[in-house]
């Protein structure tokens, strides 16, 4: 019983620091400015074909898992792999920003903050001939996750807009674990 009464108290802290759903809020600010600055050639050029997508595919499956995140409904699993490739969201930087935004207003105006020790079914694909994993997390270790998932997204964002001689703003894609000069 006393744990869980440490791990209750451990989210409520949470509180008096950054805020993890404002963390993943400034991600999204931070993509949009990003985005913002390129032109539409350099948003869709696969300048790796076989080690990377564009920046506009990578943006598309960054806003797709927070996406899912934000919109799962607690009585049901929740899966980052039902995704729609080939959305306008990867050819349009235009239409990646309004996304963008409006991800940022359900976040503002969503359910994080009361909640974010809910417990949640989270279902995986785990190899490609169909096999499945599903476990119980919760929406603080859901939001962790697509938080580093979507960081991890920008550091390739950044290395394919700075290919395109894009500047892209000190410390994107960069984990807050990761040591600064």
């Amino acid at each position: 019983m006393l744990a869980v009464a440490e791990r209750s108290a451990s989210i409520a802290d949470t509180k008096g620091c950054a805020s993890p759903v404002a963390a993943l809020e400034s991600a999204l600010e931070e993509l949009a400015a990003v985005v913002a600055a390129l032109s539409r050639e350099a948003y869709t050029a696969r300048l790796l074909p076989s080690a990377s997508g564009s920046i506009g595919q990578h943006v598309r499956h960054c806003l797709d898992h927070v996406s899912a995140l934000i919109t799962a409904d607690p009585s049901s699993c929740l899966s980052y792999d039902l995704r729609e490739r080939g959305t306008t969201v990867e050819t349009d930087p235009a239409q990646a920003l309004r996304s963008i935004q409006l991800l940022r207003i359900t976040i503002a105006v969503g359910r994080w903050s009361a909640r974010l020790d809910e417990p949640i079914c989270v279902i995986s694909a785990v190899t490609r001939d169909g096999g499945m994993l599903t476990g119980m997390s919760t929406l603080a270790r859901e939001l962790a996750f697509v938080l580093s998932h979507t960081i991890h997204h920008q550091a390739m964002i950044g290395l394919l807009a700075s290919l395109h001689g894009s500047d892209v703003p000190d410390g994107f894609g960069f984990a807050p674990s990761t040591p600064r000069q």
